[in-house]
């Protein structure tokens, strides 16, 4: 930031549940603070969010600003910058970031509006500038028909604390109850149709004859969970397979694994859990779709595979598993490209810049 400027920030959420985008914006406000910026986080009542905010030490309010038609939240989001002396409003998801774009329109406050999936650009429109988590996702709202001189890329950040203490890959397996030696893919994602577990598990079931102890572990919770459990049942493999539902301690559990998979079937923000299975130096295997392959160098940090085709996806899982020495290879240019490029400092430091942007604009 020029001049060690401070500011004070209104940070914008009405979050679905706690995941990515959560995660993100709650690392953000708490290096915000550290780095001596005030910040005052608005979501919704209930669920994690607020709870995880006011464990780190967050100023956090939470009025009812839910519902994009709402017709009350913009001015309880104005209550909010006035109260703090806002100098940005930065939003997060589609919601608040039109009710917070309208708020900024009405106070005279820059908004940035940060776009953590695939979104359209309909509710990003009142935002002073627009903030996406990958390239993949600018290029997705630039067709959608956002102005691409207002579009700025800050690539998802990961606090590299949160791997502190962090229990070793056997350490791990003995909290899971695993076989030391049997072989351990995972998979953290919602449960749904769109994540692609069933194609993970369709896989699963390709490699049993090569691998009879390979085990597969599901984190995540979902309309898909007793779906899956009945695929697991049918193909055979359900002695094989572990629906664990939500874990606080996923970074473990990620730890436990050889090889971390995400099969989406649909294009993905970034798909940031393969960013953190990398910073354990795990190799990661994702679908060849936008936001997955920023995330995943092929046939560098791991494998890149056409989305839903279970013969692909067993054959890198197969490959790797068999390699002891490519999956030390791979997760070691797996960590080192994401303690570069995907660190909570780098995106905190972009996010500065584009606040500095706002700022002077909104000054001329």
């Amino acid at each position: 930031m020029e001049n060690n400027e401070k500011l004070s920030i209104l940070q914008v959420i009405t979050q679905r549940r706690f995941s990515g985008a959560e995660r993100i914006c709650l690392s953000l406000c708490e290096e915000l603070q550290r780095r001596g910026h005030r910040v005052r986080l608005l979501c919704k009542p209930g669920g994690q969010m607020a709870d995880e905010a006011r464990a780190r030490a967050i100023d956090v309010e939470t009025p009812g600003i839910s519902g994009k038609l709402n017709l009350l939240a913009p001015g309880r989001i104005m209550h909010a910058v006035r109260e703090i002396k806002a100098d940005i409003i930065h939003t997060h998801l589609s919601t608040a970031s039109l009710m917070g774009g309208i708020a900024g329109k009405l106070s005279g406050v820059p908004v940035l509006g940060h776009v953590h999936a695939l979104n359209t650009w309909h509710y990003y429109r009142f935002s002073s500038l627009i903030a996406t988590c990958s390239n993949g996702v600018a290029k997705h709202i630039i067709n959608k028909g956002a102005p691409a001189e207002r579009v700025r890329t800050i690539l998802n950040g990961i606090d590299l604390r949160r791997f502190e203490g962090v229990p070793d890959h056997q350490a791990c397996r003995r909290i899971l109850e695993l076989p030391a030696d049997a072989p351990v893919i995972g998979c953290v994602a919602h449960l749904s149709a769109k994540k692609g577990q069933e194609f993970l598990l369709q896989a699963v079931a390709l490699l049993r004859g090569q691998f009879p102890e390979l085990r597969c572990l599901l984190v995540g919770e979902g309309v898909m969970r007793e779906e899956l459990l009945n695929l697991a049942r049918s193909l055979g493999i359900a002695d094989r397979v572990a629906l664990l539902g939500y874990r606080s301690d996923v970074i473990s559990v990620m730890n436990a694994t050889d090889i971390v998979v995400l099969p989406s079937i649909a294009k993905e923000g970034l798909g940031l859990v393969l960013v953190e299975a990398a910073l354990l130096g795990i190799p990661t295997i994702g679908s060849n779709a936008p936001g997955i392959d920023e995330a995943v160098q092929d046939g560098r940090t791991g494998f890149l595979v056409p989305p839903g085709s279970a013969e692909c996806l067993a054959d890198k899982i197969a490959e790797l598993l068999a390699d002891r020495a490519l999956r030390e290879q791979m997760g070691a240019a797996g960590k080192q490209r994401a303690e570069k490029l995907f660190s909570l400092e780098a995106m905190t430091d972009a996010t500065e810049v584009v606040y500095q942007e706002l700022v002077s604009r909104n000054q001329v």
